[in-house]
């Protein structure tokens, strides 16, 4: 904060002061009225005369405080008598001189100031008439041009005061304060009359004794005519109820108050007002009634009509449960809205050649159902009708009485109907028009500009139709492939069930003759026999991997969970792979201790997932290689800074794992051939095999990694691989703890 510092003359300035013989006297009308003229013509809570004395500011009239006075230091009429000009604080807080100025931060919380300096005819700066508010803001030129005319008003009232003082009898006196008060008055009645608002007063029997020419011209109305109550005959009859409770309820309490409603022109049309009144009072304190000013408002409160009318429609359409749906609600909300009486859609065909009657239509009443009967059986190509000519130019087209045009070929229909006036708006989105809608009423009627604009709006109604008409096509998809998908895994279930049948007795038969109790085989025939046997085991696990992904994508597999020991668990996997390991002098080990004892998970289906893990490995590690069954602990944080398959369309839950979630990993790590970092997003792929090695070494039919990790996410975990080319690969099962 600054202190201002004293002007150059700021002992005459004082002298000049003390002349007028002014401070701590009682309060004075004429001080009063123009500061409420001020507070009313600004809009603000406070407005003050204030006098800068030598060690303070005393205030002469005041609204909206009850304070008399304030240190000089602290005066921001200190830093304005300091200039020949208005001083403007739009924001105190941001502005350094007064950011920590106690009447800034604390009591009463000043953010704006408009102070005009009071200039005496010698030249010496007295004091302000300032206002005050409580938020940062601005002043129209009108309203400063005022309040420096009001400033000129209080330095008129002060040099009339110091005359009367001056006068050295009493009846002179009296004639002087007489002729200054109807010279104040004029002046008051000539500044009234030239503001650019309607500017009332109101007596203490709540009738009204003034109104500026202002208003006068806006009515059209004489002053007699508008005295008393009689203003009160160019209020809208809809709105004269509520302002009345309003301006009582203010009378009542002696309070400022706004209010708006509609108050009709000299033209004959309603126009929207802003009011704003603040109380009066005598210089002994009697409530002497109101003084306000009214501030037109029409296209402001239009524009938010319009705002919430299309709000409307958009949270209508975004509800509707389909594109046709869409286009009736907003028909029905722009003719509840506004003056239409029919409104009909029209949409291009599927190749986009013709503009078809829409099912979309509402109407206000029953006697245009013949007209709705008729239309359907219209179309119109490009350029042709009012529809088609619309869909070309992409704007809208008014006509004023359609039943006078040759151009409207459904001229007979209209006039049949008794409609006239016809509006037609596009509907655009994306630069294509998706629909055209066209409003009937039944009176003939010139363009009207608000209507046009009001539902010309029609780029971001289109959009959000579109987004419905996209929403519909893709359900239609959606349960498209949803039947799919059923029939895919019916047909897979099926021609599972005939498959395994005959299977297995083809795997019963081979068993019992490898066993050769009907007799000795030979080297040939024992061969052959194996290799039925073990291609009819490769076939049945096939089917069997099949059968769950089938399950699973119809929502069927079901998880039986229990608490399982996990040393066990990984035992149990280890044993059913050892004799394929050794086979090929391979070595499978579980690493000690475990991250935990035990788990809750479905023991059948967590051993598949290992079983896949070990014979993938088994398959792909060289002769005397080396797998490792390890586990540890995780974090959420930590498997999403893993590499990690997409998850499952049927599983998106899972895409949001909570950071500080626990997860027990189960590690596959082998010594084999390992994968090149280009081909591990093919990995966990139905039917998807990696071609590591030319002319398909490796059998497999490319389903247990996808089981695999489907399994893991039916569980509420995931699985990851880390592998290197030529070093080995280690394959992962995160289960949630």
């Amino acid at each position: 904060m600054s202190i201002a510092p004293l002007p150059e003359n700021e002992s005459d300035r004082l002298h000049s002061l003390c002349q007028y013989q002014i401070l701590d006297t009682e309060p004075e009308l004429g001080f009063d009225d123009l500061t409420s003229l001020a507070a009313s013509i600004c809009n603000t809570p406070i407005a003050l005369v204030s006098l800068v004395d030598a060690q303070r500011q005393w205030f002469k009239a005041k609204v909206g405080t009850e304070v008399a006075e304030t240190a000089r230091d602290i005066a921001f009429c200190s830093h304005t008598i300091l200039q020949s000009d208005i001083l403007l604080v739009p924001d105190a807080l941001t502005d350094e001189r007064f950011n920590t100025n106690p009447l800034v931060t604390a009591e009463p919380y000043i953010r704006f100031y408009a102070g005009v300096p009071l200039i005496m005819p010698d030249g010496y700066v007295l004091g302000t008439l300032c206002v005050i508010d409580f938020i940062p803001r601005e002043l129209n030129p009108s309203q400063l041009e005022a309040l420096k005319a009001l400033g000129r008003q209080v330095v008129a009232q002060l040099e009339l005061r110091r005359k009367l003082l001056e006068a050295d009898h009493l009846t002179r006196e009296l004639q002087h304060n007489e002729a200054a008060l109807r010279e104040s008055e004029e002046r008051f009645r000539t500044m009234a009359d030239s503001a650019p608002v309607l500017i009332w007063i109101d007596g203490q029997d709540q009738r009204s004794v003034f109104h500026n020419q202002t208003w006068l011209d806006f009515t059209g109305r004489s002053f007699a005519q508008e005295y008393g109550d009689g203003w009160q005959e160019s209020i809208h009859p809809d709105d004269r109820s509520s302002w009345f409770q309003r301006y009582a309820l203010a009378f009542k309490a002696r309070e400022p108050f706004t209010s708006d409603y509609r108050l009709r022109r000299a033209d004959g049309e309603y126009r929207w007002m802003l009011e704003t009144g603040v109380p009066r009072w005598l210089p002994d304190g009697t409530f002497a009634g109101f003084v306000g000013s009214c501030v037109d408002i029409t296209d402001h409160k239009e524009a938010e009509q319009d705002r919430q009318l299309l709000k409307m429609v958009t949270h209508a359409i975004v509800n509707s449960p389909d594109f046709h749906s869409a286009l009736r609600v907003a028909l029905q909300k722009v003719c509840e809205a506004t003056q239409w009486e029919f409104g009909e859609a029209w949409v291009p065909n599927l190749d986009k050649t013709l503009m078809v009657c829409s099912p979309a239509w509402y109407s206000k009443t029953d006697r245009l159902n013949e007209f709705r009967q008729s239309s359907e059986g219209f179309t119109f190509p490009p350029g042709k009708g009012l529809p088609g000519r619309v869909w070309v130019s992409k704007r809208t087209e008014w006509h004023q009485d359609v039943s006078l045009e040759s151009t409207y070929l459904r001229a007979e229909a209209a006039t049949t109907a008794g409609l006239k006036a016809t509006l037609g708006i596009p509907l655009i989105a994306n630069n294509d028009v998706i629909a055209i809608l066209v409003f009937y009423m039944f009176e003939a009627r010139q363009e009207d500009q608000r209507l046009i604009d009001l539902i010309a709006a029609s780029t971001e109604l289109g959009l959000f139709i579109q987004r419905k008409q996209a929403e519909e096509e893709m359900l239609k998809s959606l349960a498209k492939e949803q039947e799919l998908n059923r029939f895919k895994s019916n047909f897979i279930a099926n021609i599972s069930h005939e498959l395994r049948t005959p299977l297995t007795s083809v795997l019963g038969l081979s068993t019992v003759l490898l066993t050769q109790h009907f007799g000795d085989l030979n080297a040939k025939q024992a061969q052959y026999l194996s290799l039925i046997h073990s291609s009819g085991d490769h076939l049945l696990k096939l089917i069997n991997d099949l059968l769950d992904l089938a399950k699973i994508e119809a929502g069927k597999q079901e998880l039986n969970k229990t608490a399982i020991d996990v040393v066990e668990l990984c035992q149990n996997a280890i044993e059913m792979l050892e004799v394929r390991a050794i086979e090929k002098r391979q070595v499978i080990s579980l690493q000690l201790p475990l991250a935990v004892e035990s788990i809750v998970v479905d023991q059948q289906r967590v051993v598949q997932i290992l079983l896949n893990y070990l014979s993938n490995a088994v398959k792909f590690t060289p002769e005397g290689g080396k797998i490792t069954i390890s586990s540890r602990l995780a974090s959420g944080l930590e498997l999403e800074q893993n590499t990690l398959p997409p998850v499952s369309t049927d599983n998106t839950a899972l895409m949001v794992i909570e950071p500080d979630a626990r997860f027990l990993v189960l590690e596959v790590t082998d010594t084999g051939i390992g994968i090149s970092q280009e081909k591990q997003h093919l990995l966990f792929q139905t039917f998807q095999q990696l071609d590591v090695v030319s002319d398909r070494k490796y059998e497999g039919s490319g389903l247990g990694l996808s089981l695999t990790k489907q399994l893991a996410e039916l569980h509420g975990g995931r699985v990851s691989v880390c592998s290197t080319l030529g070093s080995g690969s280690t394959f992962s099962v995160w289960l949630p703890l």
